[in-house]
């Protein structure tokens, strides 16, 4: 894979009226904290529509899915394991897309969309999550980087 390219991953998922919430590192920058990311997170809606969308963009960059000892590469088999609920990590051509739906701590995009706010990460206009939804997710998930990172949005001034 060459260089993340997740301006281009945000435009396509934006493109395509993927309904989506950036959360994680992206969501961190957002909100005035500069620190680096290995992928896109987000909180995508459920509906069978949304997913196939999903899916398809997923595809169109040279999408694929780890799952045991499977490799999931067409729309409908990631639109599948979408549709499961549970968190999918799409390999792209693009960079690593992130559906972290239905983790602990992790609101559903019902749940964060009203909270959200728009805004621009690297040149693309989206949804991000609300800065107390986003050090919620933070302190559930607990690891050393999350809690760093509530450090330095608390210093940032969320």
């Amino acid at each position: 894979m060459s260089e993340p390219a997740f301006d281009e991953l945000l435009r396509r998922l934006s493109e395509a009226e993927v309904e989506f919430v950036v959360v994680g590192g992206l969501a961190v920058n957002a909100w005035g904290v500069v620190r680096g990311t290995k992928d896109v997170d987000v909180v995508i809606a459920t509906d069978p529509e949304n997913v196939r969308r999903v899916a398809e963009v997923a595809v169109e960059a040279g999408g694929h899915v780890q799952q045991g000892h499977a490799l999931l590469g067409s729309a409908f088999s990631i639109a599948s394991a979408l549709a499961g609920g549970e968190q999918v990590m799409i390999e792209t051509d693009l960079g690593r897309l992130d559906v972290v739906q239905g983790l602990d701590g992790v609101p559903s995009f019902e749940e964060l969309r009203p909270h959200s706010s728009e805004a621009e990460i690297l040149g693309v206009a989206v949804a991000v999550c609300g800065i107390d939804d986003l050090m919620a997710m933070k302190r559930a998930a607990g690891r050393t980087r999350d809690l760093a990172d509530l450090e330095d949005l608390e210093a940032a001034g969320g």
